[in-house]
């Protein structure tokens, strides 16, 4: 039996309502588990510069903020973006922190791309373009040092290094492969690769180290085992956070129990239904500290009051300031009276 028109029409507007309702479950859908709001960018002294630098016959880009007062002798910090991030991304993603830290503390930062949005780490099940190719980051960062110790006199004996997921992964590899070279490192979202896993040498000089990290992280898993995208794409075995932090504590050769307890906000806005935060210190007189911050229920997320990553990566904790955090760390490493590295 042939339908008639308005029987068409009909079975025609079924389809687009059908459609319409998919339509708007996947746009809610994306809305709350991928969109994040962009925080309002802060006054500063002087403007955020993009710019480029020669590595290996490969021209590499980078953004960097200094303030227009900058002592000479002033530190450097390096912030090092995650998988498929880059400098620009990791800026927000910090919710600006890092810039008013420094326009308050006197400091240079610099945010690196990665080469095609991602670092040689040194990780064998690494995927990332820049591990295939084996791109000298090393090297990027050796040169950045060098540019900016020309043209702002930073201090080359006092360059700092955070980094976040394949960014923080980086800075374990500069860590174990130059530690001559920077005065200390913070790491988020990362664990270090067992021994099978890791294609550069181990970690043998001791260096100041802070790592945070999330219980509830989808990709980094806080126990150890295999870090994977959301259980697929996988990107080999990791310790444990506490294991990580053991293992750095052993290098620096400190014997001394850890102690923890609740830390003091580093300038978090508070978060009543948040995840709470454990801070454990492993310290010893004469020795370089190791500070790992435990992020209960936690995500694949840079904790700071200003910015909420994807929900897809899980939850961010609001009631720390990384960035004040970090730069407290580094602050206090940057004064104590540890005897040189060898």
């Amino acid at each position: 039996m042939e339908r008639s028109e308005g029987e068409d029409m009909q079975v025609l507007i079924t389809a687009l309502v059908a459609v319409g309702g998919v339509v708007l479950v996947c746009g809610a859908a994306y809305g709350y588990l991928v969109h994040s709001p962009k925080p309002v960018e802060p006054r500063l002294s002087a403007p955020v510069t993009a710019d480029t630098i020669t590595v290996a016959d490969r021209t590499r880009t980078y953004r960097a903020f200094v303030p227009a007062d900058l002592p000479p002798g002033a530190p450097l910090l390096f912030v090092l973006h995650g998988s498929q991030q880059d400098g620009k991304t990791i800026r927000t993603a910090t919710g600006y922190g890092f810039d008013k830290l420094a326009e308050r503390h006197k400091f240079a930062v610099v945010y690196p791309d990665g080469y095609k949005r991602g670092w040689n780490d040194g990780r064998t099940a690494a995927v990332t373009p820049a591990r295939k190719e084996d791109i000298d980051d090393e090297g990027l960062i050796a040169a950045l040092v060098e540019r900016f110790r020309q043209r702002h006199g930073i201090d080359p004996a006092r360059v700092l290094v955070t980094g976040f997921s394949n960014g923080g992964q980086m800075a374990f590899r500069l860590a174990a492969r130059t530690p001559e070279r920077i005065a200390a490192i913070a790491v988020i979202g990362a664990g270090l690769p067992t021994p099978d896993q890791w294609a550069v040498t181990e970690l043998k000089s001791p260096l100041p180290v802070l790592l945070i990290a999330g219980t509830s992280d989808p990709i980094m898993p806080y126990d150890g085992g295999e870090a994977s995208i959301f259980g697929f794409q996988k990107r080999g075995t990791v310790l444990s956070a506490e294991a990580t932090a053991r293992v750095f504590a052993e290098v620096n050769g400190i014997t001394h129990p850890p102690t923890s307890w609740p830390p003091t906000p580093f300038g978090g806005k508070g978060d009543a239904d948040g995840p709470s935060v454990i801070e454990t210190r492993y310290t010893q007189p004469g020795k370089p500290p190791v500070v790992a911050f435990t992020v209960t229920g936690g995500g694949h997320t840079i904790p700071n009051p200003d910015y909420r990553f994807p929900r897809l990566m899980g939850r961010t904790d609001h009631t720390l300031d990384a960035p004040a955090a970090i730069w407290g760390f580094f602050s206090e490493t940057l004064r104590a009276d540890v005897p040189p590295r060898p």
